[in-house]
């Protein structure tokens, strides 16, 4: 007995944690995602991340973690170079013969860096001419964006641009790769990478024992600050209640619940409560940023805030997401966010510094007899910004543009 406790606490405290959190990262199992053989094809061998195929025909592995929202990213060295998809597929993709390689049908999209292809729904749609040439050594690049809903290629961490736009995000996506034989690649699902994005996270939310302690033990503290004193409410240890979050805030130096602080932790993570934390949400995040102390934390959020000032892509992302997020508060009947919640957002967003009219917009807002902004109107603001700049005249009221900014435009900008 004594021989299997000692065992048991030996284990606990030198083992790694991988986490889930369904609807956002989920790894198959409770281990760190690995290469699968899900078509049990023989000529297929797996060494660790080491992946070749000893056939003339296609081969196919995937990982064993899926996403389905935020913006993920993996790497792929060509140990050996050849014919190869690489990309990303639903877990309904399965070849219907030996010929098909990711790309093949709907529910996958590749790219072979050997005859510079882009493929998806091949049997419909003809392949298209995209990126460079690959070789022996290369490091391949490979991000899903679903808010942008694009798949982008790097090599050698040189932007190759969009290979995939308007991706059928309604399904989660898992890497997947399909190799001729005498090709030879390494897949690295992160956290750490040769060329890592900014803004995006790989596909290896595990955490060793030491570092899982450290992010539980700020985790354990705000969830403590977060208790009112209920019996049941001490019961529920995995969730940080609001008033856990709100001193959170405070000690990152957040002014107040709408300081971009906690929306900026908020979307990193996905959260699905509004202004609760979810522990899964908590370890996955902090697995993927390699954040482990309250420290590391800290400088990752201030962190965050620059980029979001930075790199538009991130921007849009952010934007898009505080919509969703704050519309959630109002329940799942709501379809338009308060215009008194937008009127403040686009203040603690910035929108003064990105927006030439943004004392007249806002004063439409002020002004007008509708109560909230569609989503639609949300995410058009940033094509308006652009397109417009600070002359009306670029104003093309032939574009799709929603009917308010019509209203805007000619009773507040030409009036």
């Amino acid at each position: 007995l004594r021989i299997a406790c000692e065992t048991i606490f030996s284990n606990s405290t030198t083992m790694s944690h991988t986490f889930s959190v369904p609807g956002l990262i989920e790894v198959q199992g409770s281990a760190a995602p690995s290469l699968d053989n899900w078509t049990n094809d023989p000529q297929v061998s797996i060494k660790n991340m080491t992946l070749s195929v000893n056939s003339y025909y296609f081969g196919s592995a995937r990982a064993t973690v899926k996403v389905a929202q935020s913006r993920w990213y993996y790497e792929v060295k060509i140990v050996s170079s050849g014919s190869a998809r690489i990309g990303w597929s639903t877990e309904d993709y399965k070849p219907e013969n030996r010929y098909d390689g990711v790309g093949s049908d709907s529910d996958s999209w590749g790219w072979d860096g050997s005859r510079k292809q882009a493929y998806h729904d091949e049997k419909k749609l003809s392949a298209h001419d995209f990126g460079d040439y690959w070789a022996n050594g290369d490091i391949i690049g490979v991000s899903l964006d679903f808010d942008l809903r694009e798949i982008k290629y790097y090599k050698n961490n040189k932007d190759l641009g969009v290979a995939f736009k308007n991706v059928n995000t309604t399904k989660p996506l898992m890497p997947c790769f399909s190799l001729y034989r005498g090709t030879q690649i390494e897949v690295n699902l992160g956290p750490r990478f040769k060329h890592p994005r900014l803004g995006f996270y790989g596909l290896n939310p595990t955490l060793s024992a030491a570092d899982y302690k450290s992010v539980a033990d700020v985790f354990n503290t705000y969830h403590k600050k977060g208790l009112s004193g209920s019996l049941n409410e001490s019961l529920s240890k995995d969730l940080i209640k609001a008033k856990g979050v709100f001193a959170m805030g405070e000690a990152l130096g957040a002014a107040g619940p709408m300081d971009p602080h906690l929306l900026l932790l908020a979307w990193k993570m996905r959260s699905k409560k509004f202004f609760e934390f979810i522990d899964s949400e908590w370890f996955v995040l902090w697995a993927n940023e390699k954040a482990f102390t309250w420290d590391e934390m800290t400088n990752s959020v201030n962190k965050w805030i620059k980029d979001i000032k930075t790199d538009q892509d991130n921007f849009t992302s952010f934007y898009a997401f505080c919509f969703d997020y704050l519309k959630s508060e109002k329940g799942a009947r709501a379809t338009v966010l308060d215009k008194e919640d937008a009127l403040m957002t686009w203040e603690m967003l910035g929108m003064r510094q990105r927006f030439a009219f943004y004392d007249k917009w806002t004063t439409f807002w002020k002004e007008t007899d509708m109560k909230g902004v569609t989503r639609d109107t949300w995410m058009m603001l940033l094509k308006f910004i652009k397109d417009v700049g600070n002359n009306v005249a670029n104003y093309n009221e032939d574009d799709a543009w929603p009917t308010v900014f019509d209203d805007f435009v000619y009773d507040y900008l030409k009036a």
